[in-house]
């Protein structure tokens, strides 16, 4: 009996170290319905566990649109994407080691879509997560 509660004990702390190991998205933020008139903040959350942060890039439909690679001389890019605008001076766009979150701004239906965030490790294994949220924005411009 008390070898067996070893081998289970040994076996959770593998799982823990596995864990603590692995980059993980934690949560993303996209939200579902929104007023075209309104400013949207899209944000994700991951822990990087031993993996050190290489970029976080954000696609709409499988085009992407922002990048921040903190590694790099210029760390913030943007991207051309029909859709998106980008809120570029706001005070609710940060990115670090831990969450990214951007806004958008001057919504049309096009802003309509599915909205990816990707998170990668650093070298020699260049690890990638990622989680999509889907947004739709409704209404009509006055």
């Amino acid at each position: 009996m008390c070898l067996n509660g070893r081998l289970i004990a040994a076996v959770f702390l593998l799982q823990a170290l596995t864990l603590a190991r692995c980059l993980q998205l934690t949560d993303i933020t996209v939200p579902e319905v929104v007023d075209v008139r309104e400013t949207v903040t899209l944000s994700c959350s991951y822990d990087m566990g031993m993996h050190k942060l290489n970029s976080v890039k954000w696609y709409k439909d499988e085009r992407e649109f922002f990048r921040y690679s903190p590694m790099m001389p210029k760390s913030l890019m943007f991207f051309d994407v029909d859709g998106v605008t980008l809120l570029e001076n706001s005070t609710v766009q940060i990115c670090n080691q831990f969450m990214c979150s951007i806004q958008l701004h001057k919504l049309t239906i096009r802003s309509s879509g599915s909205y990816r965030c990707e998170i990668s490790g650093d070298a020699p294994e260049f690890k990638l997560t990622h989680g999509i949220g889907n947004m739709t924005v409704a209404g009509k411009i006055d």
